[in-house]
């Protein structure tokens, strides 16, 4: 049996969005699924592009951008998610480049961060690039083959333009501490590098001056998706999830530093300046339409004033707006979710929980609170998974009879409301 459907099953009776597999219970989103596709194809290509996502609460943002997350994956993009909040603010894009990097995930190794990867995968690159055009020999001649190791660095980097030396000077550090057995010196320039903290004497051993500030870590970023193209990957995928937190920021001043970075990403993008990513942001509508949103700083709200047509969609747009869950949203992801039940308990879910069962379970949660679909598809699909359970556990336990939309269902309901829903990384 599949782990990603166990995990589907698992995360689901904890009432989390699952970190894999979410295509599998996606509904209702093929064709922003599609268009996300064809931006995906455009950055293969060596563009790059942007899309936001905007939905109220429980229309699936998470759950979309999981589905994204796994396209992504399975197309050999880097991927790296962010949710955006006081660890992660948008207003100091040296402390968000941080979490960019500390986020990147790849599709073969999902567990654990993934630039060191990416660093050592493009200087094996160079290394067999050298082997091969100077036909020179690593044991052989170390110091004449550290000495083009450190060129053709400095050359692939021109690529992206004027890149700050110490940049250079960090990957030719940890290059050269690595070979030598200086494990501390390696995790010092990759710590540097990520934008984080390093102490002087590190810095001075890595000849390089300063840290990741807002002036240079653009530079940084666009060097990162040179070293990301080159180690073999499509690209990256940075996904930055729950940008409505910008509107809690304190002053006016923070929120439109904030916008301004966004405003940033978006020109950047649109000049060809970060080619081969691809941004996907998610927000609520009161993003869109509060003034404490993007109205807020009205360059910004220019390139984004976008119109919603629920008739004639316009998913080439950049912004995409999700509809909430209906009625016929949750009959499909509640058939999928007691098919893969089936599949991972290995017994026959439909005949005890059966599709007159679960237009009544979706009529009891409707009713339950208001008569409207107001729940997120999480609580709804954690008290599925929960009925699924004890049908499969227990002979006597019939749904029919036994489930009753009471207040410890209520509370169930209410608890995994509380709880933020966004991608966990693995």
């Amino acid at each position: 049996m599949g782990n990603s459907l166990v995990a589907i099953i698992d995360s689901l009776r904890n009432g989390t969005v699952p970190s894999e597999g979410t295509d599998k219970i996606a509904v209702g989103i093929d064709d922003e699924l599609n268009e996300i596709s064809n931006q995906l194809n455009k950055v293969e290509e060596g563009g790059g592009s942007f899309k936001f996502i905007i939905g109220d609460y429980g229309s699936g943002k998470t759950f979309f951008s999981s589905s994204v997350r796994e396209k992504a994956f399975q197309r050999q993009f880097v991927v790296s998610s962010v949710v955006i909040s006081q660890e992660a603010p948008l207003h100091k894009f040296e402390e968000l480049y941080s979490k960019i990097m500390g986020g990147m995930r790849i599709g073969s190794n999902k567990e654990i961060p993934a630039f060191s990867l990416l660093l050592e995968e493009w200087l094996s690159n160079i290394e067999e690039k050298i082997i091969e055009i100077a036909d020179l020999d690593p044991d052989e001649d170390q110091e004449k083959f550290q000495q083009e190791i450190g060129k053709r660095i400095d050359d692939e980097l021109q690529v992206v333009g004027s890149i700050a030396n110490s940049f250079a000077n960090a990957i030719r550090s940890f290059y050269k501490a690595k070979y030598a057995g200086d494990s501390k010196l390696a995790q010092g320039a990759i710590a540097w590098l990520k934008g984080e903290k390093v102490s002087a004497d590190i810095k001075r051993q890595l000849s390089v001056v300063g840290n990741v500030s807002r002036a240079n870590s653009f530079e940084f970023f666009r060097a990162l998706l040179h070293m990301i193209k080159s180690a073999g990957y499509q690209g990256i995928v940075v996904i930055l999830d729950e940008v409505e937190t910008v509107q809690k920021l304190q002053t006016a001043n923070m929120r439109n530093n904030a916008y301004e970075n966004l405003r940033l990403f978006i020109d950047e993008t649109d000049k060809g300046n970060f080619n081969n990513c691809f941004f996907l942001y998610t927000g609520t509508t009161d993003l869109m339409e509060s003034e404490k949103g993007f109205k807020a700083l009205d360059p910004l709200d220019q390139r984004l004033d976008v119109k919603r047509d629920n008739e004639f969609k316009n998913l080439r747009q950049p912004v995409m707006f999700l509809d909430g869950f209906n009625r016929e949203k949750l009959r499909e992801v509640a058939k999928k979710v007691r098919d893969i039940h089936g599949q991972v308990n290995s017994w026959s879910a439909e005949e005890k929980v059966s599709n007159e069962f679960l237009e009544r379970f979706i009529t009891d949660m409707s009713q339950g609170f208001g008569g409207e679909i107001n729940i997120s598809p999480r609580s709804f699909l954690r008290k599925l998974v929960d009925i699924l359970d004890k049908s499969e556990m227990y002979e006597d336990y019939v749904p029919e009879e036994k489930f009753v939309f009471d207040d410890e269902v209520r509370n169930m309901v209410e608890d995994t409301e509380k709880s933020t829903a966004h991608i966990v990384n693995f």
